[in-house]
């Protein structure tokens, strides 16, 4: 027999955080390495997303393998969003009915970081929505455990904009090293918080994994307005 968990939430408390930044889209290609920063959305320092050539998601900072019931850890599910009153969460292979490994295309979600702790006040609620997803295996829409979803950022970090040209990312953010920007960027400086340049590359994306941990303003080039554009960056220790 299936065993279900069912978290009713009546409301998001003050205590809690709801990530309400610019949407962010994330995508993971067919057959693409999964072992790959760049293949992983690294939400948090502790909340790296990714999906193997079939099954369902899972947590790559904590578990090896995708599993059924109980993968991702340190995540929590529910169909609707964040404004609603009354959530209902899951695992992510239960938390919408007869989904299977699968979950529901084009469709409102709340994705719940738990932090790992069973404190309510550590919860983060993020708005997502799965835009595609394909199957492992073979089948009719060729395999290969793909997968691309939109979903809210954190308002305070990376994503939120500092200039008038809101669409370009930067992820993950806070970040252990890699740094990857889209779109249409080809330049990229780095200060640190005293305005002393760090770094000047030529790139998309870049590493800062030598770089102390703290806050980092990145200035971008867009190729597309000739513009710059203006992002902070947090790196935590390895």
């Amino acid at each position: 027999m299936k065993n279900f968990f069912f978290l009713l939430l009546p409301f998001i408390g003050l205590g809690q955080s709801v990530w309400g930044g610019d949407d962010m889209t994330f995508t993971k290609s067919n057959n693409a390495d999964f072992t790959l920063e760049e293949n992983q959305d690294r939400i948090t320092s502790n909340v790296w997303l990714t999906r193997g050539s079939g099954g369902g998601l899972y947590n790559i900072h904590f578990e090896d393998v995708y599993s059924a019931g109980t993968s991702p850890a340190n995540t929590l599910w529910a169909i609707g969003n964040t404004s609603n009153s009354n959530l209902s969460f899951s695992n992510f292979r239960d938390f919408h009915i007869n989904s299977g490994n699968k979950p529901p295309i084009n469709q409102d979600i709340v994705l719940k970081l738990t932090q790992g702790t069973t404190s309510e006040s550590d919860d983060v609620f993020i708005d997502i929505r799965f835009t595609s997803w394909v199957s492992g295996g073979g089948g009719s829409d060729g395999g290969g455990g793909g997968f691309s979803y939109t979903r809210s950022t954190d308002p305070n970090l990376g994503f939120a904009s500092l200039d008038k040209v809101p669409s370009i990312l930067v992820y993950p953010n806070p970040t252990k090293g890699l740094v990857t920007t889209h779109p249409v960027v080809s330049k990229i400086l780095v200060y640190d918080l005293t305005g002393k340049q760090l770094l000047d590359s030529n790139l998309s994306s870049i590493d800062i994994s030598a770089f102390k941990n703290g806050v980092y303003l990145f200035q971008l080039y867009r190729n597309d307005t000739k513009e710059w554009v203006n992002r902070r960056v947090v790196k935590l220790v390895e």
